[in-house]
């Protein structure tokens, strides 16, 4: 195994992924290393999971004031085992996203 680059990016986070793509689109040969999961904090831990429950959170007011536009809304109840699944399977989504990209750029991933 060679460990010859060009650059070498610590973290897979979305500046280290846009570094990476960007100097291996300039013939640059890459490799990136990250201990987690592909996306940094925002995508696994914070902007993009808050968001989804923020989202999440909205909907009982959405059915009370659809009553006032024709609908009829019955009896509602919350799974919050289901919305974390729902959550959790958009990261991991995104996820696959950021490795097909280093993937289709020629970036090599190493996990440590």
């Amino acid at each position: 195994m060679s460990y010859d680059f060009d650059l070498f990016v610590l973290g897979a986070g979305s500046g280290g992924i846009a570094t990476a793509r960007r100097a291996a689109q300039y013939g640059a040969k890459v490799g990136i290393v990250e201990s987690d999961r592909l996306g940094g904090t925002c995508v696994n831990r914070g902007c993009v999971p808050k968001k989804l429950m923020v989202y999440a959170s909205h909907f009982p007011a959405y059915f009370e004031e659809s009553a006032g536009y024709g609908w009829t809304v019955g009896e509602s109840s919350f799974d919050w085992h289901k919305m974390i699944t729902a959550v959790n399977n958009e990261v991991t989504r995104l996820n696959g996203i950021y490795s097909r990209m280093l993937d289709n750029s020629g970036v090599q991933l190493y996990q440590g």
